[in-house]
């Protein structure tokens, strides 16, 4: 019988409130999962620290942005090469000054935001004005990358950590310090929102009432542990989002598509993130569409698998920056049959 994981970054809502977002959505099946296993709550845990223990990391380490250039479809460099070559995310992002404050904010790929016109364009730009810096591309609307020659002695926070939060508390901070340190990038950071202020792809999307991409958002020189256990040892990855693709290739697996039939079949972590976008923007509409989503395609099938007994276990996980949840059924949870149906409204991050 099957092992599954899931990991769903996002899927507890972060706040007390009268109304919970999951209120309104039928999630019996979810519901079920959470009333017949073991729930516990744990330490704030990071999306890619988690998937890494689950990999059961021991021993390399790699920069976050070299893993997740690894895991991008596109371009992608190969995980053999992400030791030898320093990489920064550098995102894209808009700033807009709200409250007495400039809040940070990102774009959504899927929304078509940012066109590869303006991609093209942007890139263009940067790499003319910035050669100094290293070389910029973009593996897709939303992601950039910089690659430079020597690594960065700064301390950056991770993008979601800053969204929707004043910019001034997570610029770069000093790591070991020297000509390559925080006060260096934050100068890079106000050279690079000068250039951007000008471009005419800026220009055009102001006249068009579009949000401007008035800024980058430099992160990922932090490391994160891989396991460099032998693949056949170890279960299957299935996995959209690249850094999730990046640590798994980096583990010597290659990743699949999320897919809950194949999933079914055999030991598989998935890692799942429609909700994580709407989280980190409290945005109840599309948080509630992706919960639907989930209960249909994923949670429903899981809930009826193991009534017949196709799981030996399912595992469920949540990271976040509070607190973070699991929930664990083994093969006898199928016969608790009197542990009533949990919605999701009575678990919360903020009550613990």
């Amino acid at each position: 019988m099957t092992r599954l994981t899931l990991v769903v970054p996002g899927l507890l809502w972060p706040t007390v409130q009268a109304f919970h977002p999951a209120t309104d959505v039928p999630h019996a099946a979810l519901s079920k999962l959470l009333g017949r296993g073991q729930r516990r709550m744990e330490p704030a845990i990071s999306r890619e620290r988690l998937l890494s223990r689950l990999l059961g990391a021991k021993g390399h380490s790699f920069p976050l942005a070299a893993l997740r250039r690894a895991g991008e479809e596109t371009g992608s460099v190969g995980v053999q090469d992400i030791g030898g070559a320093h990489w920064l995310c550098a995102d894209p992002v808009n700033l807009s000054f709200m409250g007495g404050h400039v809040l940070l904010d990102e774009f959504n790929e899927d929304w078509d935001e940012i066109s590869a016109a303006e991609v093209d364009a942007l890139i263009a730009a940067l790499n003319d004005e910035f050669a100094h810096l290293g070389h910029f591309s973009a593996a897709s609307p939303t992601r950039w990358y910089l690659r430079v020659e020597n690594p960065a002695d700064a301390r950056f926070f991770p993008l979601d950590e800053a969204v929707c939060r004043p910019v001034q508390d997570f610029l770069p901070m000093d790591g070991e310090g020297g000509e390559n340190g925080s006060r260096h990038w934050q100068h890079v950071l106000n050279e690079i929102q000068v250039a951007l202020h000008g471009h005419p792809v800026n220009a055009a999307r102001q006249a068009d009432g579009k949000r401007p991409i008035n800024s980058l958002w430099f992160w990922g020189n932090d490391a994160q542990a891989v396991s460099d256990a032998p693949a056949m040892s170890r279960f299957a990855v299935q996995a959209n989002e690249p850094l999730a693709r990046g640590l798994a290739r980096a583990a010597g697996i290659e990743p699949d598509a999320p897919d809950v039939d194949l999933a079914l079949r055999g030991d598989t972590l998935v890692a799942l993130d429609a909700l994580a976008h709407p989280f980190r923007h409290l945005d109840f509409a599309r948080w509630q569409d992706a919960l639907a989503a989930l209960e249909r395609d994923w949670f429903a099938p899981i809930a009826r698998a193991f009534d017949k007994g196709r799981l030996r276990q399912f595992a469920l996980h949540v990271p976040g920056e509070r607190a973070s949840f699991s929930l664990v059924l083994n093969r006898g949870a199928r016969w608790r049959f009197w542990r009533k149906p949990l919605p999701l409204r009575d678990i919360c991050p903020s009550a613990t």
